[in-house]
């Protein structure tokens, strides 16, 4: 039943009326169907063909609330592979607000295993499988992987079941719905890396980092025809990443204020939350400074530090003074203060 048939009325009405009405409605259902074919057609698979490195900011949100911020996740878009970095919890709705071309989505890679960074996994293994993924979805990782995927697996075995059973196979080819873990094993060198995998151009790299006791934890390189990011996942301040940042075009770092998460201790500790406030002052010890985290960026001779992660997440301008406070005294290049959605386009260079 169409809207003028739902809303044609039941009494008699003037004719000149009656016609008005009729106008009317028929005009919203034009502006329905226009703003639903708009919709369809947003998918940006031109960015699958672009010959730049395409940088998407999806999650830049920490465990601590906050309705503009998304858990951790950054999307790298280069040679025809669209790849997230992470999955945190509402970053899967980031990543289709973005209209980035999910059926094409080639690799997930995870640094590490805290929830904050993959609580959208299943989401993205699913979505990406309904919005036309044809093969089985890559997830590499360091050592661990291979559970985390088994466990969502088994979360969303019966949601698969259900979509094969209603759309059929031609449309929802079960394999598809299905995610492959691959893990990559690294020395126990503090700066050690290995090549994540190599193809059309693109050459991503997993590298070593310091969050413990979190561990195995990584970051990743990313190198195409010229240009360079780096993600340096969750870190404290670590020689690792300068090494493999070193004359990175983008360098996406996390970043803890430990005044403003020291003042929020003492806060919850005058209130009686001791447990709370233990627990935020031990965040101190494994993440990096906004300033430690200039200090990467200069040592390692980066062009441009975007930080992302932040904890707490500044949510106006007078916080993000103090989030970024001290920083242009280390480093002289452009710092930004990730947000969601925020893009960066890299050109290539050869």
């Amino acid at each position: 039943m169409t809207i003028l048939e739902r809303l044609k009325p039941r009494g008699a009405l003037p004719l000149v009326a009656s016609l008005v009405l009729l106008i009317v409605l028929a005009g919203c259902e034009r502006i329905a169907d226009r703003q639903i074919e708009s919709a369809l057609g947003r998918v940006r698979t031109n960015l699958l063909t672009s010959p730049d490195m395409h940088v998407i900011l999806c999650g830049t949100g920490s465990p601590l609330p906050d309705r503009t911020r998304a858990g951790a996740c950054t999307a790298v878009i280069a040679g025809g592979e669209l790849v997230l970095i992470d999955i945190g919890p509402g970053s899967w709705e980031t990543v289709d607000l973005a209209n980035l071309p999910t059926a094409g989505l080639s690799a997930i890679l995870l640094t590490h295993f805290h929830s904050d960074h993959i609580g959208d996994l299943g989401e993205a293994v699913t979505q990406s499988w309904i919005a036309g993924r044809r093969r089985p979805l890559d997830v590499y990782g360091p050592v661990g992987t291979s559970q985390v995927v088994d466990g969502f697996r088994t979360a969303y075995a019966q949601d698969v079941n259900y979509r094969v059973a209603h759309h059929a196979e031609e449309y929802m080819p079960r394999a598809a719905g299905a995610a492959v873990a691959h893990e990559v094993e690294l020395a126990d060198d503090a700066t050690a890396s290995a090549v994540v995998f190599e193809r059309n151009g693109l050459r991503v790299t997993m590298f070593r980092v310091d969050h413990a006791p979190v561990a195995p934890a990584v970051g990743y390189r990313f190198d195409y025809r010229g240009r360079s990011v780096v993600v340096s996942g969750d870190t404290r301040k670590s020689t690792s990443v300068i090494q493999h940042a070193a004359g990175a075009d983008i360098l996406i770092h996390e970043a803890l204020n430990g005044d403003l998460m020291g003042r929020a201790a003492n806060i919850a500790e005058r209130s009686g939350k001791t447990r709370l406030a233990k627990m935020a002052r031990d965040t101190l010890t494994y993440h990096t400074s906004p300033v430690e985290a200039a200090d990467v960026a200069k040592a390692a001779g980066v062009k441009h530090l975007v930080l992302t992660h932040m904890v707490p997440g500044p949510t106006n301008f007078l916080a993000r003074r103090l989030f970024v406070a001290g920083m242009s005294d280390h480093f002289d290049g452009p710092i930004t203060l990730g947000e969601d959605g925020l893009e960066l386009t890299l050109a290539p260079t050869s």
